[in-house]
């Protein structure tokens, strides 16, 4: 696997772990996702990780998304993003107000269906006031 895809795929696990925290806790069946995927993936995981909120401003999460999204995905990101969101989200039982509101803005900003903002802001802004509602919960 080239450099470039095992950077793609540690942004992308980074995003993740932040979502799994989006409802203020990480789930049993979130953290063996999250595990699987670092397994398959060969990405290292710290005890401590999901131990407590990876993100803690809603500028790092800016940072995360900016990173691998960039300012006009192309489909192949947006998709990639969506079906990993949705495969954590919906790997337990319980789908949180705030998880299922953020698959279904993650869902309406399909790259396809451009507008005069970007994918990425549209998504951002969405993402930072249920990342916020989550953190308060804490």
């Amino acid at each position: 696997m080239s450099q470039v895809a095992q950077n793609r795929d540690r942004e992308l696990f980074q995003i993740l772990v932040a979502v799994a925290w989006i409802d203020g806790e990480v789930q049993a069946e979130e953290q063996e996702f999250l595990a699987k995927i670092a397994a398959e993936h060969n990405i290292e995981v710290t005890e401590d990780l999901l131990s407590k909120p990876p993100i803690s401003s809603n500028t790092e999460y800016y940072d995360l998304l900016r990173s691998y999204l960039g300012s006009n995905p192309d489909p192949e990101d947006y998709n990639n993003l969506l079906s990993a969101v949705s495969s954590l989200i919906y790997s337990d039982d319980d789908i949180a107000t705030e998880e299922a509101s953020l698959l279904n803005q993650i869902q309406s900003l399909d790259p396809n269906n451009s507008s005069n903002n970007s994918t990425f802001d549209k998504l951002l802004g969405k993402i930072q006031k249920l990342y916020q509602k989550g953190v308060k919960k804490v």
